[in-house]
């Protein structure tokens, strides 16, 4: 693909992946208070588990477009998932003397969005065998 379609097809995935992390924060700062960084956590675990599926449906079962790859993985699940965040609000927290918070808040976002990563391919892969 040339330069243009590229960073055309990254950049819808990346404003639907942004406005889906936007207001996934605001949905779980709503339903659990602003006290831990749940709407991080949730677009980590939401997006990496996305991102499991689409590898193996993009990747190894269906022959989609280059800007279809582009737009899902990296502009969509690389937008929805946020390392940025979760280092500026563990960051704030260290800075703010609450170490076992931000302790718990990387241990999670990193464990979670792994296992949830894994746990999409896994899925993925057994229900596209069991067709």
């Amino acid at each position: 693909m040339t330069f243009l379609p590229t960073v055309l097809a990254i950049g819808v995935g990346a404003t639907i992946g942004a406005s889906v992390r936007y207001y996934l924060t605001q949905f779980m700062n709503a339903s659990f208070g602003p006290a831990f960084p749940y709407g991080t956590l949730s677009a980590n675990i939401v997006g990496s588990f996305l991102a499991g599926i689409l590898v193996v449906i993009i990747l190894e079962k269906a022959a989609l477009h280059e800007a279809y790859r582009l737009l899902l993985l990296i502009g969509l699940t690389g937008s929805l998932t946020t390392m940025s965040t979760l280092s500026w609000e563990s960051v704030e927290m260290i800075s703010l003397g609450h170490y076992g918070q931000a302790s718990i808040n990387i241990l999670l976002n990193v464990l979670l969005s792994l296992s949830a990563a894994g746990i999409g391919v896994v899925l993925t892969r057994y229900l596209f065998a069991a067709q």
